[in-house]
């Protein structure tokens, strides 16, 4: 693709019920981890990651998060939203902003996750792999608390079993987006979209990770997270 990928989506419509009642008052991406708030991290990843034009979907206290990132600037990013009247899931809210990514590739993160992963090397493997959809995974250990997922020489085959978990991270391509239900219509990203271009013959390739990753989705991880940047790990970790 010519001139790499420089669009993505943050994922931030999320309720944050597990981390109630601190989610009650604040939206989980507004959470503060130490001098900064939640959403900064994956925005930063993503400048960082050359990166330049992002839409962020929101539902609750929308309005805070617009609020506090504003056009994106300070992150050296143009930064615009996609408002959910009513939640619509993973799948439905990408496919909500359907237009925005002009039926070219994209980064996909959430923004309620904690990884460092190289976005430039992401980026290169996708185009590299001629993939529809690439996502990034982690080999999971038996404490882990996410469902598997199944790799076979460097391709997804299946969810639900596996060595690897999904971190939420991906690169998104036209295929994908077109396989999901209409815009409007509450989906889920996996269910409705991965495995239905698996089925239909899809090639979606895994890029392992191996830094750090939390996706502080209890308050016991938030916590933890929280330690973990005090002391440096999260900073220290590359991939």
């Amino acid at each position: 693709m010519k001139g790499g990928i420089t669009k993505a989506m943050v994922l931030a419509a999320g309720l944050g019920t597990r981390l109630r009642p601190l989610t009650l008052t604040v939206p989980k991406p507004l959470l503060c981890l130490d001098s900064q708030k939640l959403v900064d991290y994956p925005l930063s990843l993503l400048a960082k990651g050359g990166v330049r034009k992002v839409v962020i979907n929101l539902h609750h206290l929308g309005d805070m998060i617009r609020e506090y990132v504003g056009d994106g600037r300070r992150y050296g990013l143009n930064v615009s939203y996609s408002f959910e009247p009513e939640i619509l899931g993973t799948g439905g809210g990408i496919k909500n902003a359907e237009s925005f990514f002009g039926g070219e590739p994209f980064v996909c993160i959430n923004s309620d996750s904690l990884i460092k992963a190289d976005i430039k090397a992401l980026i290169a493997a996708h185009l590299a792999s001629n993939a529809d959809a690439t996502m990034v995974l982690k080999e999971r250990k038996p404490s882990d608390p996410y469902a598997g997922v199944s790799v076979k020489e460097g391709i997804v085959k299946g969810f639900g079993d596996g060595d690897h978990f999904y971190t939420g991270l991906q690169v998104i391509g036209p295929r994908l987006l077109k396989i999901l239900p209409p815009a409007g219509r509450i989906s889920c990203l996996i269910n409705d979209g991965y495995k239905k271009l698996i089925a239909a013959g899809g090639n979606v390739a895994a890029f392992i990770y191996s830094g750090y990753f939390s996706d502080l989705g209890t308050p016991e991880r938030y916590e933890r997270a929280k330690e973990d940047i005090a002391r440096g790990a999260y900073r220290s970790e590359t991939l």
